[in-house]
């Protein structure tokens, strides 16, 4: 599956630009399709709303830095380790996760996630598909990195691709 990088218009702050990526043959970039499928379910769009908040929070005030990012193995998410959710209806129910991959301090890729309801991600049925798609590009992002064909120009918050260069996860 081809892995296609997009900016994000929207969310180009002065601090943090942000970009998603569209999969092969999927309608929606991964950023949308998250966006999308949070705001349909009532119980997902408080923590939709505050993850919302923490992103452009990030891009005007803070800068993409560690702290305010969950590592997860080869990627990250949102929202950051020190924020526990307002609503929580089930003591089982751990809050929506954004998976992302944070590139730089000014550039941070967006991608997907969902509603955790296991204590680990493995074992959620909801998060695991999108955080193991994260760790997979973040690899391959990687990389790309080393190889050349990916730059970061943090002076410009721009993720640079070489024309001829394409992720396959």
């Amino acid at each position: 599956m081809i892995v296609q990088f997009i900016e994000i218009p929207e969310l180009a702050f002065e601090k943090v630009h942000y970009y998603t990526v569209l999969l092969e043959g999927r309608p929606h970039s991964e950023f949308r399709d998250f966006q999308i499928r949070m705001t349909l379910q009532k119980k997902d769009r408080t923590d939709l709303a505050e993850i919302n908040r923490y992103i452009q929070q990030i891009g005007d005030e803070y800068g993409a830095h560690t702290q305010h990012f969950k590592k997860e193995d080869a990627a990250e998410r949102l929202p950051p380790p020190y924020h526990v959710f307002i609503e929580t209806e089930e003591p089982n129910d751990y809050g929506l996760r954004l998976y992302c991959i944070r590139l730089s301090p000014s550039v941070v890729i967006l991608l997907n996630g969902d509603r955790k309801t296991a204590l680990k991600v493995h074992d959620c049925n909801n998060c695991y598909v999108h955080f193991d798609r994260a760790r997979k590009i973040s690899r391959e992002i990687d990389r790309a990195i080393t190889d050349g064909f990916i730059e970061i120009d943090d002076d410009e918050k721009e993720l640079i691709l070489d024309e001829d260069f394409d992720i396959t996860i």
